[in-house]
């Protein structure tokens, strides 16, 4: 009797942690790949893995960094059922769908948390990781090239500027420089320049990996950044195009002041004071906004003055800067409270392109309403202090940690003037940024930096180890 009870082994999850793991990379290559454009796929994909992530890593979980971590992802469960269930994503122009809406909340929420259970399995590499999910969008950008290229030829943009192409006799909605064609989820089709271009210029974020992977010590992985970047690159450059150029320049700013804050310590105060005076530059930009969007008639001397200057005109009432007036002018609107109508803000005919600002700030506003996007920003700002905690206090490689940031700051820097919410030439069908990849990715990636430092982590684990042993002896 005393034999068979010592050879009775308590069944461990824990030891299909390698499986959960390599499932876990195949999910992000598959949104890598872009193929999360089919939500309800997705939205599975995410259920399944995340009773996967909890079943293998509960025992590793304590409360404490469960209650730090549930003040991140339940803002980010009531922005995303917002958004699910708004106007905007239901009943407006080109909606993506009762169905699909309701799988929106389910997949961002389980997914996101799939990304800090994870982070407690020893099975989970974070380099593994960020290879699977630069690979996959190299993969992607590689084809969508090929596939343009094939169509086209290079540097079409600047050749076929005032050039439009016919079908039954009828000309394609804009230039031939403005389209271009990828693989768009299980098929091919015509997108819009400035949607095609946001993935290689999120692959070009790979280039900061090349300032702290050592080429002697990981030969094959420098190598391979260096392709993922020079692929980028060389996409970027043969569809030149001025729309996407300010939106770049301001990618390579972010990336560049990035690196330098990581390889030079010193200009760490430097950099605080910068961001302070960036910050208070964009409250004061936003604030400026709202005020010039209202019908007060105390702003009237401020509107006209607005009015009355070429370059205040063009950037708060005209150009691509434009929406995000009337987005605001609509935000504080209590029937716009969860939402509005692309398309019929304000009761005025506005087109659908008219309406969507192109940012994922003002466009959160618009998809969620006021009250929806301020738990997404409360969300991003948690989000931000925490990737800082974990750049300072974790034990990853620091190549890794920065990969990690960087891909995170190019999705969210791109995006900030350069995401097309109605990206198909053809179709008025609304993408908006919660159906985008990279940004899911970029969640994921946020949830990760939520691990417990490595000194907790042993703690944790000598636990774990005594109360099996106890287990085991009390079987005895």
């Amino acid at each position: 009797m005393a034999s068979e009870a010592n050879n009775k082994k308590k069944f461990n999850f824990a030891s299909y942690g390698i499986v959960v793991a390599f499932l876990c990379l195949e999910i992000l290559a598959f949104l890598g790949f872009s193929l999360g454009q089919n939500i309800i796929l997705y939205a599975g994909l995410s259920i399944a893995l995340f009773i996967l992530v909890l079943i293998v890593t509960f025992r590793q979980i304590k409360l404490d960094g469960l209650a730090s971590y549930a003040f991140f992802l339940f803002p980010i469960f009531i922005y995303s059922l917002l958004s699910a269930i708004s106007v905007f994503t239901t009943e407006s122009d080109g909606a993506i769908g009762v169905l699909n809406a309701s799988f929106v909340p389910v997949a961002l929420t389980l997914f996101a948390a799939c990304g800090y259970f994870i982070s407690n399995s020893k099975a989970f590499d974070i380099s593994k990781a960020m290879l699977v999910i630069y690979g996959s969008l190299a993969a992607l950008v590689f084809i969508n090239f090929l596939i343009n290229m094939i169509y086209y030829v290079p540097f079409y943009t600047l050749t076929y500027k005032n050039f439009y192409t016919f079908f039954a006799g009828r000309p394609s909605p804009v230039p031939i420089n403005q389209m271009a064609r990828m693989l768009f989820g299980f098929e091919i089709v015509e997108v819009s320049i400035e949607y095609w271009s946001i993935y290689p210029a999120l692959l070009l974020s790979s280039a900061v990996g090349l300032f702290f992977i050592n080429p002697k010590k990981n030969r094959n992985l420098f190598i391979a950044y260096a392709c993922f970047a020079g692929l980028a690159f060389i996409c970027l450059l043969f569809t030149l195009n001025k729309a996407v150029l300010l939106s770049e320049l301001l990618l390579i700013i972010a990336l560049g002041l990035f690196v330098v804050f990581v390889k030079f310590p010193k200009t760490h105060k430097a950099f605080k004071i910068a961001m302070y005076i960036f910050l208070a530059l964009f409250a004061l930009g936003f604030f400026l906004f709202f005020l010039n969007a209202q019908t007060w008639s105390g702003v009237a001397g401020f509107k006209s003055f607005i009015a009355g200057n070429k370059l205040t005109n063009r950037l708060f009432n005209n150009g691509r800067l434009a929406p995000m007036a009337i987005i605001l002018w609509e935000a504080f609107n209590p029937a716009k409270i969860f939402g509005s109508f692309v398309g019929y803000i304000a009761g005025e005919g506005y087109g659908i392109h008219q309406t969507l600002s192109g940012s994922w700030i003002f466009d959160n506003i618009l998809t969620s309403g006021l009250f929806g996007a301020i738990f997404f920003f409360f969300a991003f700002a948690m989000g931000c202090r925490q990737m800082g905690k974990y750049y300072l206090n974790d034990k990853d490689a620091l190549a890794n940690k920065v990969l990690l940031i960087g891909f995170v700051i190019a999705v969210f820097t791109y995006t900030l003037l350069g995401y097309d919410g109605t990206p198909l030439i053809n179709s008025d069908r609304l993408y908006p940024i919660y159906m985008f990849a990279p940004f899911i990715i970029a969640l994921f990636l946020i949830s990760y930096t939520f691990k417990k430092p490595e000194k907790e982590v042993e703690v944790a684990q000598l636990d774990e180890q005594k109360e099996e042993i106890q287990d085991e002896e009390t079987n005895l």
